[in-house]
């Protein structure tokens, strides 16, 4: 599986800095961002995720966010959830078995 995971750490990386280091460093993987338990997101990162979630999922790839603190009211539709990496994983292979059987 084409994978890449990053753990954010820090709150104070910029929007635009994490939009240019996803699109320049891994372009056509799987991304799954552990958000550690002493970040939180802003709006602006919230929105980089979700702009990087559509255009994944548009070249079927998926974004998946990571995290024991956030909930699904706090995140676009468009953006996956999950507890665990374990889970993360999980979802990217079933999202994978649904494309292939064009579900």
């Amino acid at each position: 599986m084409n994978l890449n995971t990053v753990t954010l750490n820090s709150s104070e990386i910029s929007s635009a800095q994490l939009l240019n280091w996803f699109e320049s460093e891994a372009p056509a993987k799987h991304h799954v961002v552990y958000v550690s338990n002493e970040s939180t997101l802003d709006h602006a990162q919230i929105g980089v995720f979700q702009q990087l979630s559509v255009a994944l999922s548009a070249k079927g790839l998926t974004f998946v966010l990571v995290s024991e603190q956030l909930t699904y009211n706090d995140l676009p539709e468009s953006i996956f959830l999950c507890p665990t990496l374990e889970e993360a994983n999980d979802l990217i292979e079933m999202e994978a078995i649904q494309r292939d059987l064009g579900i």
